[in-house]
């Protein structure tokens, strides 16, 4: 009896289980075919339909080692749908995030919104409308234009993106490419050196210790081509730029928000050297700054370039009467207010009598174990404040177009 009640059960369920695909298959309501996301770059994501009207897409954070630290900023897909038709969909953040061992309440809930791009071929993204909902949630309605649509936080710049443009410039003979290392995954890691290796000055630059802020790899894109394209022989002469152009490759080709695969931060424990096999990727640059610094080419000012809801330039900790370093960064932020669209401000970060200096982040602990002048530079993802607008690649990449006469005159005022 007890057999033949278990078959009936599981025979009925298996009749439901037939007969309601179907039935969502057929509903005229919900427009969209396929969500994909098995593509470089591409965020892991899940989604499923609610109602009879839209589907939800919830984003997978990923996670600190040996922390509570999780974080979901990251969002590229790829939507199937029938050309003209409406959809509607839900971002969901699938756990709430938490940066540095705090809930963070505030994130999705800025000013000017959040940011959201789509695109038809991968090259070309436009930004769109996106409307905040209670929660973690943003929502999205949009007409497609084609039969399927790419759809971005940021406009992504991939690992391909690097490598096009490292196969372009590498026989130029004004660019040295120097491999440093590999990361977790076994992607070599480079610096590509710009200008004059004998200049008095150099300058070090880092982009993508977090998969997804591309900020820095459209300004660093935007910085060479217009050295190149310049020849300018006083910009040649008067400075040499060393850029780890992506730090985070795992992390970049797998979709991800902020760590490596070994759940480390790229940003933090800039206070010791990195371990070997869960850090190669800070491990690596900190070996080549040890080697510029054994050879005398000790750089004079570092810049770590991220993106995030606010924007400002955050200085290294240090004192009110540190008065080298301060006229160092207020000369570099006169610059970039005078020459780019930067206008949001410095962030300090001032010693107490009682404060501990802290070493985790890249501006301190360059400051501290190595000497070096650094800062953090944050692109703001959702607001160019000077311009007024939600920021595109192309203003990032006049950014690092302009940077080249700040690094001219930024070096030629130290003298």
């Amino acid at each position: 009896m007890r057999i033949f009640f278990n078959r009936a059960i599981y025979l009925s369920l298996g009749f439901l289980f037939l007969y309601s695909f179907p039935l969502l298959s057929q509903n005229n309501n919900i427009n969209i075919k396929f969500i994909d996301s098995y593509f470089e770059n591409a965020s892991p994501v899940t989604w499923a339909i609610q109602g009879d009207t839209i589907v939800k897409i919830s984003l997978i954070p990923d996670y600190e080692r040996e922390t509570l630290n999780r974080q979901t900023d990251h969002w590229n897909f790829k939507i199937e749908a029938p050309k003209g038709t409406t959809i509607k969909f839900i971002l969901s953040k699938q756990e709430a995030d938490i940066y540095n061992g705090r809930l963070a309440k505030n994130w999705w809930n800025f000013e000017h919104g959040i940011s959201c791009y789509v695109s038809y071929d991968q090259k070309s993204w436009t930004p769109i409308h996106i409307s905040k909902l209670s929660g973690h949630e943003l929502l999205v309605e949009m007409t497609m234009e084609e039969n399927f649509v790419y759809v971005a936080n940021i406009p992504p710049y991939t690992l391909s993106d690097l490598e096009n443009l490292k196969q372009r410039i590498e026989s130029n003979h004004r660019i040295k490419i120097i491999t440093i290392g590999e990361t977790v995954e076994k992607r070599p890691l480079e610096i590509i050196r710009l200008g004059n290796p004998k200049a008095q000055h150099s300058i070090l630059i880092r982009a993508r210790a977090h998969p997804w802020e591309p900020g820095g790899n459209w300004v660093i894109e935007g910085l060479i081509n217009k050295f190149l394209e310049e020849n300018s022989k006083k910009w040649l002469e008067a400075f040499c730029i060393y850029i780890m152009p992506m730090a985070n490759k795992d992390g970049v080709v797998r979709g991800m928000t902020r760590f490596n695969v070994r759940g480390k931060d790229l940003n933090r424990n800039w206070d010791v050297m990195a371990d070997t096999l869960l850090c190669p990727e800070k491990y690596a640059l900190e070996k080549f700054i040890e080697e510029l610094i054994k050879t005398g080419k000790k750089p004079c000012f570092a810049i770590d370039i991220h993106n995030d809801d606010y924007g400002k330039i955050h200085a290294a900790h240090c004192s009110k009467g540190d008065k080298v370093y301060l006229d160092k960064l207020h000369l570099f932020e006169s610059l970039m207010r005078e020459h780019t669209s930067f206008s949001e401000g410095v962030k300090y970060s001032w010693e107490t009598k009682n404060s501990l200096i802290p070493a985790s982040t890249f501006q301190n602990g360059l400051s501290l174990r190595y000497g070096i002048d650094a800062i953090v530079y944050e692109l703001n993802a959702n607001w160019i404040a000077s311009l007024g607008k939600v920021p595109e690649a192309k203003d990032w990449m006049e950014i690092g177009a302009n940077l080249n006469q700040v690094f001219y005159e930024f070096a030629n005022q130290l003298k």
